[in-house]
């Protein structure tokens, strides 16, 4: 496996300090620009390379924070295979394909918590590390050796409160490497440690499908170019149009939103700058995963291809410990203002859709102003070409 990458993003004085700079020039940071083909997102087979790829390398699976207690358990279906975390006695957290190794009826179907899981078609119950426990009428399966019929476990790493799954599909020794340094950028959580791990509580999770291409979702995280003219009413009174501070380590991003708040820090001396509550950090974990924070709250965002035009999202919600006392986990805790930005992107996301069948355009243009964005498709690209 590679040596872990050394994952450099600038600390909150010096990100208060580029957007200051920015917010007294009228600048914000700028990088390549990126022509992506339509064809790419609307080519069946171009989907299928991308799924198969995605299938072979490590992803971000859930938080932590969704199973803290030993026989906490939730699931979800990644890259179309569905698969479950689970806590277990021994307070690991472990990856498990959701099927019985009888019929393979799924196993878990919803978070909960268990002493064991029982298959409810005929029974068969296994234990929180997937060994098989009990096969009712036993007699009746003459060959079965139970020490090799249990749940088929899924090879991941817990680091830094996020539980990150190795490749689904096997990988031959050529790709071994890149999966190693895959997961090394995966796990390496020195981005992002201090903002996640504050916000530890679980309180919500909603899981819903949306009609466009997966790459247009991750597209619509990744730039700020479009904060005024689609959020005029929610966020731009908040934020600034087309300011952001754009950073990259390896294949992932983190985009900087900063709050007009910002700029109360000018007269305070540098030592005391913070950039809690005065931006919204994006982490773009390559190839799915979004973490967003927000005062109290931080966001993980799984966005998951189903075919060219369908996807399904599944947000994540956890808060601050304090904050968590106040949010309702039977409702939406992101509150109205997330809640009404969150209707806005997707909207336009689906008109993105709509549009790319149009026939109008050739490709997709992407601005200097818009570069997380490019360095994501680049690394799409490059990974799809050498075949892992």
């Amino acid at each position: 496996m590679s040596s872990p990458p050394k994952t450099s993003v600038a600390d909150d004085v010096e990100i208060v300090r580029r957007i200051l700079a920015h917010i007294d020039a009228g600048t914000t940071d700028e990088g390549e620009a990126w022509r992506e083909p339509v064809e790419n997102y609307l080519n069946p087979s171009r989907f299928t390379e991308e799924l198969r790829l995605l299938r072979q390398m490590p992803s971000v699976f859930v938080p932590s924070a969704t199973i803290p207690i030993p026989g906490d358990h939730v699931e979800r279906t990644a890259f179309g295979v569905p698969l479950f975390a689970v806590r277990g006695r021994d307070r690991r957290a472990r990856v498990f394909r959701n099927a019985c190794r009888h019929r393979g009826f799924a196993l878990v179907e919803g978070p909960g918590c268990s002493q064991a899981f029982v298959c409810r078609y005929h029974g068969w119950t296994y234990r929180l590390d997937g060994s098989l426990a009990h096969v009712p009428h036993d007699d009746a399966f003459p060959d079965l050796d139970p020490s090799t019929r249990g749940l088929v476990e899924v090879a991941s790493r817990e680091v830094e409160g996020l539980i990150v799954i190795g490749p689904l599909n096997g990988t031959g020794a050529g790709r071994q490497d890149a999966a190693g340094e895959a997961m090394a950028w995966l796990t390496d959580g020195a981005a992002w440690r201090d903002k996640l791990l504050l916000a530890q509580r679980f309180v919500y999770a909603d899981s819903n499908p949306r009609a466009m291409n997966w790459k247009v979702l991750v597209e619509q995280f990744l730039e700020g170019y479009h904060i005024k003219s689609t959020h005029k009413d929610t966020f731009f009174p908040l934020q600034y149009d087309n300011l952001n501070v754009i950073e990259t380590f390896g294949p992932n991003s983190r985009i900087t939103f900063p709050y007009r708040n910002i700029e109360r820090l000018r007269d305070r001396p540098e030592a005391t700058w913070t950039t809690d509550a005065r931006v919204t950090y994006v982490y773009h974990l390559f190839p799915n995963v979004m973490l967003a924070t927000f005062p109290d709250l931080v966001l993980m965002v799984v966005i998951d291809p189903v075919d060219i035009d369908h996807t399904t999202v599944t947000i994540y919600t956890m808060a601050k410990p304090e904050a968590a006392q106040r949010l309702d986990p039977a409702t939406n805790p992101a509150g109205t203002l997330l809640a009404r930005g969150g209707v806005e992107d997707n909207e336009m996301s689906e008109g993105v859709q709509r549009g790319l069948h149009a026939g109008a355009n050739s490709f997709v243009e992407f601005g200097r102003h818009e570069s997380a964005i490019g360095h994501f498709h680049a690394t799409l690209d490059e990974r799809l070409a050498a075949g892992y």
